[in-house]
């Protein structure tokens, strides 16, 4: 099956339930102003083998127009770099994972791409460690 560059509804992590998990067993490292938090799961019915959820701090950035911003390019980066990690995880996993933009400043897509695509490697990197 060939990895699409889409972010579709069923890649969203979004059940408060998975999210509370993931922050209380999760792993967690930072890179270049993104904090990366995931854990692996079961991955049971589920269609796609990464779960995937943006954040960006009302505490740092107080207007909602560059909070909104943060996380469109926060998801965009994802977007069209996700293919490695998915290649990275296992057949029965799910790596559930949420990025949190932590930097005070307001990045633009290079910087905040670059940040990902490290973040990814690293992501990419333990999983193969793990394995």
């Amino acid at each position: 099956m060939a990895i699409r560059n889409t972010f579709k509804k069923y890649e969203r992590l979004k059940r408060e339930q998975h999210i509370d998990t993931l922050f209380r067993k999760g792993k967690a490292f930072s890179v270049s102003g993104l904090r990366f938090v995931y854990t692996l799961v079961p991955r049971g019915d589920d269609r796609s083998p990464v779960r995937a959820g943006f954040s960006v701090p009302k505490k740092k950035h107080k207007k909602s127009v560059t909070r909104h911003r943060l996380r469109r390019l926060m998801v965009e980066a994802w977007r069209q770099n996700k293919a490695e990690v998915y290649k990275a995880i296992p057949e029965d996993m799910q790596l559930q994972l949420f990025v949190i933009f932590t930097s005070t400043e307001i990045a633009d897509y290079n910087t905040v791409s670059t940040a990902m695509q490290a973040g990814m490697a690293r992501l990419v990197e333990q999983q193969s460690n793990d394995a």
